[in-house]
C-alpha cells in the first residue's frame, strides 16, 4: 500500500491511485500485493509529484518497508 504526505501536511494517508486522491480511508486505498511493483509506483510518483513524499507499506501494519525520498 502506497501513502503519502504533501509537503506542508504532518501525516502520511493512504492513496487511492485509481482516483488520485491522498488521505483516504484504508478501504478505498489501492492495494498492491507485490512489495517490488509498490516501491517502482512510489519512485515514478516521487518523479512525478515533487511537492509529495512517498512511502510502501504493508496493508495493515504501519512499518515503513520503502521510503520513495531515501533512495
Amino acid at each position: 500500500m502506497i501513502y503519502a504526505k504533501h509537503k506542508d501536511d504532518k501525516r502520511f494517508g493512504p492513496v487511492d491511485l485509481r482516483n488520485g486522491r491522498v488521505g483516504v480511508g484504508l478501504v478505498f486505498a489501492t492495494l498492491i500485493p507485490d512489495i517490488e511493483k509498490a516501491k517502482g509506483y512510489a519512485m515514478e510518483l516521487k518523479e512525478n509529484c515533487p511537492d509529495f513524499s512517498w512511502q510502501v507499506r504493508e496493508a495493515g501494519k504501519s512499518k515503513i518497508v520503502f521510503d520513495a525520498q531515501r533512495n
